[in-house]
């Protein structure tokens, strides 16, 4: 063998051997991610697989996973230590790709992430057929933020025509009882928005015009109903089944669009019950709802998902939305008595 063709065999080698190299160090972080029972370690090689690009010129692996995949991966693995059922993750034969599929929901619904390609990273939690993004997740931040918009459009005006609310519960189980597992485990900032159960939470909401006639609009549509709304300071309220208190009431605010800085109130003495559980379990709350957030509506983040009141601003010519900001008033607290079922003002 001649020396130049001996320098050229070893060179080819020695380039096989380091592409070979790099498959092997990824194939076992994803051995590990697969198999891994700590949590810890399983969101660090998550973190590490997004961010990872197999730069290989000389072995090539036509069927790969992307990075959109191991996030989902990584959420299911997360989920599994949670135990957070009714769900199944598709994988098709002819490629590498991982859709999530809730098992008992009975509405035709694929879900996958959708990386975000600006600079602030992460990755989209979005349903197939809507296009819709429900929540937005960075590993490297520890950050969650629900998309109370989307979630609305998703569950409320779309599925909730189509099955039942139990049903639908269990897609907001495995979102809510993911973001917790992930706030408990990892210490991440998760933005509940619409889903959370606190009873003393007040639901910032982005208003885009004053709501003239709102309560007028629901008193109407609670007419047919067994519940009756009922005066509270500076707004109204109902008593709803199991003791479930629902109140609407703003707090005098220059700020704001008509002085007034308007928040919602979910009250069920357990922090179980959340504005969106109310949206699907009473249709006539649910249908107010769906018209009036042109006007009121709960905020998700305005960076992450855009600005939501483009919609409202585009069909009714208002002004630019006001962002609820820390909230100046007395949270209300649940009742302890009732007078003739009504609660007290």
């Amino acid at each position: 063998m001649t020396e130049h063709l001996r320098e050229r065999v070893v060179a080819y080698a020695d380039l096989l051997t380091d592409d070979i190299g790099q498959i092997q160090q990824l194939l076992a972080q994803v051995r590990e991610l697969a198999e891994s029972q700590e949590p810890a370690r399983v969101h660090m090689l998550a973190e590490r697989l997004t961010a990872a690009h197999l730069d290989t010129d000389w072995v090539l692996v036509p069927r790969q996973y992307s990075p959109a995949d191991w996030y989902m991966l990584a959420m299911d693995r997360f989920m599994s230590f949670a135990g957070i059922p009714a769900y199944d993750i598709l994988t098709p034969a002819e490629r590498e790709e991982l859709t999530l599929v809730p098992t008992e929901l009975e509405v035709p619904a694929t879900f996958e992430f959708v990386v975000n390609d600006d600079p602030n990273g992460g990755a989209f939690f979005v349903e197939l057929g809507t296009n819709e993004r429900l929540f937005y997740w960075s590993l490297e931040r520890k950050q969650i933020l629900f998309n109370a918009d989307a979630i609305t459009n998703l569950l409320v005006e779309n599925y909730r025509k189509k099955t039942t609310a139990p049903r639908i519960r269990t897609v907001t189980t495995l979102l809510t009882e993911f973001g917790r597992y992930m706030e408990r485990e990892f210490g991440y900032k998760v933005d509940y928005n619409i889903l959370e159960t606190k009873d003393d939470f007040l639901y910032p909401l982005v208003q885009t015009e004053m709501p003239a006639g709102m309560l007028d609009r629901l008193f109407v549509l609670s007419a047919d109903s067994n519940y009756f709304l009922q005066n509270i300071p500076n707004g109204a309220g109902l008593v709803l089944e199991q003791g479930v208190e629902v109140r609407i009431f703003y707090a005098n605010d220059a700020t704001a669009i008509g002085a007034q800085r308007w928040h919602f109130q979910v009250i069920d003495g357990h922090d179980a019950v959340s504005w969106l559980d109310i949206l699907l379990d009473y249709d006539f709350i649910g249908a107010w709802y769906l018209k009036e957030r042109h006007y009121l509506a709960v905020e998700s983040d305005e960076l992450v998902f855009g600005l939501q009141g483009n919609r409202a601003l585009k069909n009714y010519g208002a002004s630019a939305p006001v962002k609820s900001e820390a909230p100046q008033v007395e949270v209300l607290q649940p009742n302890t008595t009732e007078t003739d079922g009504e609660p007290e003002a």
